[in-house]
């Protein structure tokens, strides 16, 4: 994100000038439609393009392969962040989180990130939706301060849980506890975490009576 840029949101497709429309909530609708099994990928395809297209009458005529092209190409140049492509330039499945299994979820989050950007920055999501776009949005939202709901939340998804010892049992269990809390769905369970952080560490220990090669 450069302060000389403009957001020019068009996409050129066989000579039609598609302008797009780039708004967050219009982002988060699409990514949920993606998650979405009741419907089909032809008409995943088609609610997408409809969705993001402003200037609809430039659709006539496209067939299903052109509008799939559509979508990958506003993906991959207007959503998605060059970490999120493959090695050969591939798109990635759409995810809420991104490819790099990012400690939060936009849909599951979503009070966190409201309370937080009325809290940092005096914005209310719900007043913003068709007008706030997307980049500022992604800007907006990994410059929250420490102190606002969504990353505290955050963080204590990140944090460590401490090795046991006898003076660290009533900070353990409050840790604990908050991950349990904010735990995300399909992450390992807490005692999952600490188990294998407890395996790990007694295969690294040295072993009693054990000698030096030599």
């Amino acid at each position: 994100m450069k302060l000389t840029d403009r957001f020019d949101d068009a996409l050129v497709v066989g000579g039609r000038e598609l302008k797009l429309n780039l708004a967050y909530d219009q982002v988060l609708r699409a990514m949920e439609l993606w998650q979405d099994t009741t419907f089909t990928e032809a008409e995943k395809v088609n609610t997408f393009v409809e969705m993001f297209v402003v200037n609809k009458e430039e659709l006539a005529g496209l067939d299903i392969q052109a509008k799939v092209a559509i979508v990958e190409s506003i993906y991959k140049h207007y959503i998605l962040d060059t970490s999120q492509l493959s090695d050969e330039g591939e798109i990635e499945r759409p995810q809420r989180s991104n490819i790099e299994k990012a400690p939060y979820d936009l849909e599951k989050d979503a009070e966190y990130i409201f309370a937080s950007f009325l809290y940092d920055y005096n914005i209310d999501l719900f007043d913003v939706q068709g007008k706030l776009h997307w980049q500022k949005f992604k800007s907006l939202l990994t410059n929250l301060s420490d102190e606002s709901k969504f990353k505290q939340v955050v963080g204590i998804r990140q944090q460590k849980i401490p090795k046991p010892s006898k003076h660290n049992k009533e900070e353990r269990d409050r840790i604990m506890k908050l991950k349990r809390i904010y735990r995300l769905e399909g992450e390992d369970s807490v005692e999952d975490i600490d188990a294998k952080a407890d395996h790990l560490a007694a295969m690294l220990a040295p072993r009693k009576g054990g000698g030096q090669d030599g």
